[in-house]
């Protein structure tokens, strides 16, 4: 295996998910932090670092970073993908030898949530869900169906508001005939909360959860919402309240059951709909 250090920080979400994926895997790992400012200083004197994420002077530090120690490559946007810790990918760029027989697809299955059952109610109900500005820019989307195009999704709600903001916010469903979907809009802090979903999953709570994940969301954004920063890795960091979202819904419709809430992943069963 290839010798590499990770930089985090200690507030940054998705530190905490590619640390629990080294120490689930049984992978030793060096930490610094970025909040050391021998480690800041390091970055900003290293050329390598200052050409693959600087302009000029301005350098964008998306946390975390993998460093490879032996070919100096700085690595963070390769590291997550739609569906969490891209497992494969670390393997590979790490040469870590695994003993698992498992195919590509089965590592790179959704981990979203990191909870199997969850996973698989998440791929029967729900096809893809979003958060746009009411004027259409899409800033946070989880796709679980492939062949959804959320940017044209977006872009059809941008349509929608040229006939006015306020209209837009009446909208609650929308029917996409041929296709077996429908569509709930949820408008909230001048955020859109926008969910794909088959017609047979139950739409009660729906409007009232999507309402708690706008404020959540404008919560914990609000800094970068009120400068108008579009770019989508600034709000990558709301999978894990996504999940809790998804989570609870599914608890609060009656198809599952929280056995144990108080874990960061809880212990769920599903409840028999016969």
């Amino acid at each position: 295996m290839k010798d590499f250090y990770i930089i985090t920080k200690s507030d940054c979400n998705r530190c905490f998910q590619l640390k629990d994926w080294f120490n689930q895997n049984h992978i030793s790992y060096t930490e610094k932090s970025i909040e050391n400012s021998a480690v800041y200083q390091n970055l900003l004197e290293d050329p390598n670092f200052l050409a693959e994420f600087c302009i000029e002077d301005d350098c964008k530090f998306y946390l975390p970073f993998l460093y490879i120690t032996k070919t100096h490559q700085y690595f963070h946007k390769h590291l997550f993908g739609i569906d969490g810790i891209r497992g494969h990918f670390l393997n590979q760029v790490l040469e870590i030898e695994t003993k698992s027989s498992k195919s590509e697809k089965e590592i790179s299955l959704p981990r979203l949530c990191r909870n199997e059952l969850v996973e698989k109610l998440l791929k029967e109900y729900i096809l893809a869900l979003g958060i746009c500005r009411s004027g259409g820019d899409l800033l946070y989307y989880v796709q679980i169906d492939k062949s959804i195009n959320l940017e044209l999704i977006a872009q059809f709600i941008a349509a929608l508001s040229m006939f006015g903001e306020e209209n837009l916010g009446k909208i609650e469903r929308i029917t996409l005939k041929g296709l077996e979907i429908e569509m709930s809009i949820t408008t909230k802090n001048d955020l859109l909360f926008v969910v794909l979903f088959k017609p047979h999953m139950v739409q009660d709570y729906l409007d009232e959860e999507a309402e708690k994940g706008l404020d959540r969301f404008y919560a914990l954004f609000k800094d970068n919402l009120d400068q108008n920063k579009t770019n989508r890795v600034l709000y990558e960091s709301f999978d894990r309240e996504m999940c809790l979202m998804i989570q609870n819904y599914l608890v609060r419709i009656g198809i599952l059951e929280c056995v144990n809430c108080t874990l960061e992943i809880p212990i769920l069963r599903e409840i028999s709909q016969k």
